[in-house]
């Protein structure tokens, strides 16, 4: 089995598609982490990656099929090393940006990966892009993003995606001082804090979209001298929303109970 695929990866390159896509069918089996013969295709991660990656601008059938290998494979550091490429980031984007897209939810679980280096965050946020009517006018990538996973909710902004794992991207980027930034100052194009768009779904049924956005929250933290930005009503009041996925239906003193922010007195009596 592994001399056979070995003999595989250099069809990959081959000049045509139709040979390139069956090479590349028949060895996602064995990109998934734990599979015994994935080593194989970890040596040669510099050539297969640069293969793949060409791959995923081909149709959606074989482009499915190489993202779920960068999938796979971007677990591994030293992939996500061989993704920190500013086109590739940014085709990844435009992906997951484009209404239309059948793959977008993929892209974001291999942006998700991506982001877990630090160079590959650096790149994503200084990336700029065109205004894409219908999702914004901001010529920063990121805020693009953001905007997919606000108006995506429920499908509302592709019918075919969820853009749950884009909150795992945005929890690698909050890592970083420059993606906290981001964060919590107001966006050009509409002069409100992406951080706002996202802090409101720390109670979704997602486990996924509700764990990243708290990480960005928690993260967001880290920044001391934007604290009374953080909970100023005003501002992003990103308090009720720390505080809602801990409240239940608990009877507090009423002294106690004004002193809490408007949205935490009135839940229902069935919250948990």
């Amino acid at each position: 089995m592994e001399q056979q695929i070995k003999e595989l990866i250099p069809f990959l390159h081959q000049p045509a598609l139709e040979i390139r896509a069956i090479a590349l069918h028949h060895l996602v089996p064995y990109t998934p982490n734990g599979n015994q013969y994935r080593y194989i295709l970890l040596e040669q991660k510099q050539t297969i990656c640069k293969d793949i990656k060409a791959l995923c601008r081909e149709d959606p059938v074989t482009a499915h099929d190489a993202l779920r290998c960068l999938i796979n494979l971007s677990s591994d550091p030293a992939v996500q090393d061989e993704l920190d490429d500013q086109d590739f980031i940014k085709y990844i984007c435009l992906l997951i940006t484009n209404a239309k897209s059948v793959l977008a939810d993929l892209a974001c679980m291999l942006l998700s990966n991506m982001t877990k280096n630090e160079s590959a965050c650096v790149k994503l946020i200084q990336a700029k892009t065109e205004p894409m009517e219908g999702l914004s006018k901001s010529t920063r990538m990121l805020d693009h993003l953001v905007e997919a996973f606000h108006k995506g909710y429920k499908k509302d902004y592709n019918p075919e995606a969820e853009y749950h794992f884009l909150a795992s991207v945005f929890s690698n980027i909050s890592g970083l001082r420059l993606g906290r930034v981001y964060m919590i100052e107001s966006s050009e194009a509409d002069q409100l804090p992406p951080l706002t768009k996202l802090q409101i779904f720390t109670e979704d049924p997602s486990i996924i979209r509700r764990g990243g956005v708290i990480t960005v929250l928690k993260n967001c933290c880290f920044e001391t001298r934007e604290h009374s930005k953080l909970l100023e009503v005003d501002q992003i009041n990103a308090l009720p929303f720390i505080l809602l996925p801990l409240c239940g239906n608990e009877e507090y003193d009423m002294d106690e109970f004004e002193q809490f922010p408007e949205e935490i007195q009135l839940l229902d009596d069935n919250k948990v």
